[in-house]
């Protein structure tokens, strides 16, 4: 099968951006309409839950680990998810606010990549725009990945401050990805790379 042009990888992966695109979008409108719900409506007694990003530090005296070849050995730290009801109240609403944002932000980046795989699928890898799409998308890669960061630490810290558990204590966490970043940063890279080609593009099609 072949990388570009009609009936290739880049037409097939086009379709699937296609397919999410359409998901993200009713996604996004489902839960821009929950946000407007928050405002208005008390959701208690409808069975409607968050569950939200959370990391335990255990009591060693009550969660001991033991071991026939090893002494002092303890866990420090756990990642889990906390669920509990949802109540109409200002926690909720900017956490769905915050949800609202990601996808969003989401349907966005699925746009770009939309409009770089319709230019592969047409045969036409170094179009001028490309460049750019792609650039713009390694940025947001690296900037996602900061607001995700402080929404998981923001969550994280709410959490901390009104739930507690016996033998376990609720901390706030950032939960910085570093391979997210570099990621970002590759797509930059390659970025210049979809630019150099499309200026040498254009100088031969001026040289023709």
């Amino acid at each position: 099968m072949k990388a570009l042009g009609r009936r290739s990888i880049a037409s097939f992966v086009k379709g699937v951006l296609d397919a999410l695109w359409w998901m993200v979008s009713i996604g996004l409108a489902l839960l821009t309409v929950l946000l407007l719900c928050s405002f208005f409506v008390d959701f208690r007694g409808n069975n409607l839950t968050l569950s939200l990003p959370i990391a335990l530090q255990l009591d060693t005296s009550v969660h001991g680990v033991n071991s026939s070849s090893q002494t002092d050995a303890q866990i420090e730290k756990v990642h889990g998810n906390l669920k509990f009801p949802v109540r109409k109240g200002a926690f909720f609403s900017v956490s769905v606010f915050l949800v609202v944002l990601m996808f969003a932000f989401l349907l966005w980046m699925v746009s770009q990549l939309r409009n770089v795989f319709r230019s592969l699928s047409a045969g036409l890898p170094f179009a001028a725009d490309n460049a750019r799409r792609i650039r713009w998308l390694g940025m947001a890669v690296i900037a996602g990945e900061l607001a995700r960061t402080l929404v998981v630490y923001f969550w994280s810290f709410y959490l901390s401050q009104h739930f507690t558990a016996n033998g376990l204590s609720f901390i706030a966490v950032a939960d910085f990805n570093v391979s997210a970043v570099l990621s970002g940063l590759v797509i930059l890279v390659i970025s210049e790379v979809f630019r150099e080609g499309a200026r040498l593009q254009d100088e031969q099609s001026l040289t023709i």
